[in-house]
């Protein structure tokens, strides 16, 4: 009799400290929920999009600037951890490959931020799709998607520091914006520019259709838009599988 009850205590005494730590834990959540909201309120911003450091403008003179298409922020849609921030200005760094996110707070103050680029899922801009790149074959930290099934297409984009000792402009520059595309497929990631560097991605068999799609669709792969090439990739992704 003594050892139920002493049971029965010991069982009572562990329901009680269970219900503490939910409600302790439950607490808790509820007071992040409370400083996140009191957050955007005063800075006019989610506390998951403003995870990152200031920017800080580089103080060395060179000519140009290191952003994807212009110096002036283009309007995008952001997904931070799973959450999407829609028409949030951006900039994408290509030298450093970071995204700085433009934006005034409640005193109508304009600041940047560099995001945390591990929490970034995606960045849409109008047909401009970047997410993070997960292939050692490319350098790049994010990559423009053009295509993902079974096969895969990407395009890096880069900049390149150069310096120039001649002239009135000496000195360092960075170049117009530079592009490579690449192809997953079969576990492999490689880099194409030319047909014939595009075809050897496939096996011969497979060679006679896309070949012939590219004819017939009167293809040239020096200024082939990012429509056509989805198109592309999309034919080869039925072809092939």
């Amino acid at each position: 009799m003594i050892r139920n009850s002493i049971r029965m205590q010991r069982i009572i005494l562990i329901i009680c400290v269970f219900l503490c730590i939910v409600g302790k834990g439950f607490g808790q959540t509820l007071l992040v929920d409370s400083l996140r909201s009191d957050f955007d309120k005063m800075y006019g911003l989610d506390i998951l999009l403003n995870n990152g450091k200031k920017y800080f403008p580089d103080s060395n003179p060179v000519i140009g600037y290191p952003f994807w298409r212009s110096k002036i922020p283009f309007l995008s849609d952001i997904t931070i951890s799973g959450k999407t921030f829609k028409d949030q200005n951006l900039k994408y760094n290509l030298d450093k490959q970071e995204f700085i996110l433009v934006y005034t707070n409640f005193n109508g103050q304009q600041g940047q931020i560099i995001l945390n680029s591990s929490a970034i899922d995606s960045v849409s801009a109008g047909m401009y799709t970047f997410v993070p790149n997960k292939h050692l074959e490319i350098r790049q930290s994010f990559v423009q998607l053009i295509y993902q099934g079974h096969l895969s297409c990407y395009i890096a984009w880069y900049k390149e520091l150069k310096c120039n000792t001649m002239g009135a402009n000496a000195g360092y520059q960075y170049s117009n914006d530079c592009r490579k595309y690449y192809l997953a497929y079969n576990g492999a990631v490689n880099r194409f520019s030319t047909k014939s560097s595009f075809i050897r991605n496939f096996k011969l068999k497979e060679r006679v259709s896309i070949r012939k799609y590219i004819f017939s669709n009167r293809l040239h792969f020096k200024n082939m838009d990012d429509n056509n090439l989805k198109k592309l990739i999309s034919f080869c992704n039925e072809t092939v599988f």
